[in-house]
C-alpha cells in the first residue's frame, strides 16, 4: 500500500502539503478515489485515507502506527563531504534510528554557516520523511544539526549504552553491543568524518560516557560504518 506522511493528521477532510501531494499525484499516479496510508511524523498515528482531487484527502479513523522504532537508537555523525549525510540519514531511518546528531569535527572537510547548517537540516529531514514513507515506519528520526562535536554527544548521553568508533581501540564493538542490544538498551554510536576523529574529539567522547570501540583492522567509509553499526543493532535485535 502507498504510503505518505501528513503533518496533524486527523480524521475528515485534510489538505495534502504541497510536495506530498506531488508524490501522491504526479509519481505515484493517484487519481481521485484512489486509497493509501496516511501517517502523522510526530504523533505516530496513521489512518486509512482516499485522495479527493490533487489537493485533499478523506482520512479514516486514526490508529496507532504499527511499525515504529522498537527502541531509542542514535547515531552521532561528523559532517561529511557531498551527499554523504543524506545517504546516511536513509540508511538509519530504513534500519530505525530515533535520531541522528549531525556534528561538527575538527577533520569535517564541509564547514557550514548557521543559514546553510539549517537549510542542510531541513533537507535531511525531507529525506527522512522519503525513507519512512518507503520503508513502512510511521516516525522517521529527528534530525538535529549542524552541532559542535562535544553538544552533539551530550545530546545522546541519554543513552544507556554509547559507543565511539576508534580504529585504534583495543575493544571490539561486538562483545560490548550484544549484551545491551539483549538487553533492550538504548545505543548511542558516534562516528567521525573522513580522516576519523582527533584524539581530542575521542577523549570528549569518552568524558560523556562513551566507550571507544572498533570494527577491526578494515579501513571503512563513514557512511559504511554506520549502516554497520546499525544494522548489527537489527541483526542482533531481530
Amino acid at each position: 500500500m502507498i504510503r505518505a506522511p501528513i503533518a496533524g493528521l486527523a480524521s475528515g477532510v485534510t489538505t495534502i502539503a504541497p510536495e506530498t501531494a506531488r508524490y501522491l499525484v504526479k509519481v505515484r499516479r493517484l487519481r481521485a478515489g484512489d486509497a493509501f496510508v496516511a501517517f502523522d511524523p510526530v504523533t505516530r498515528m496513521e489512518a486509512d485515507a482516499v485522495l479527493a482531487d490533487e489537493r485533499t484527502a478523506r482520512i479514516a479513523e486514526l490508529r496507532a502506527a504499527a511499525v515504529v522504532a522498537e527502541r531509542d537508537l542514535v547515531l552521532v555523525y561528523a559532517l561529511a563531504k557531498g551527499d554523504k549525510v543524506d545517504g546516511v540519514v536513509r540508511d538509519a531511518t530504513e534500519l530505525g534510528a530515533t535520531r541522528v546528531l549531525v556534528a561538527r569535527s575538527e577533520r569535517s572537510i564541509v564547514k557550514a554557516d548557521a543559514e546553510r547548517a539549517e537549510a542542510k537540516r531541513a533537507r535531511w529531514e525531507r529525506v527522512a520523511e522519503q525513507a519512512a514513507r518507503q520503508c513502512g515506519r510511521a516516525d522517521p528520526p529527528a534530525i538535529e544539526g549542524v552541532l559542535d562535536w562535544p553538544a552533539a554527544l551530550t545530546r545522546a548521553a541519554t543513552c544507556d549504552a554509547r559507543f565511539c568508533l576508534d580504529p585504534h581501540a583495543p575493544d571490539a564493538l561486538g562483545p560490548l553491543l550484544a549484551p545491551s542490544v539483549a538487553s533492550g538498551a538504548s545505543i548511542a554510536f558516534a562516528i567521525g568524518p573522513e580522516g576519523g576523529l582527533t584524539r581530542e574529539e575521542i577523549d570528549v567522547a569518552g568524558a560523556a560516557g562513551f566507550v571507544a570501540v572498533s570494527l577491526g583492522r578494515f579501513v571503512l567509509r563513514t557512511e559504511t560504518v554506520a549502516a554497520a553499526l546499525l544494522g548489527a543493532v537489527r541483526v542482533l535485535t531481530h
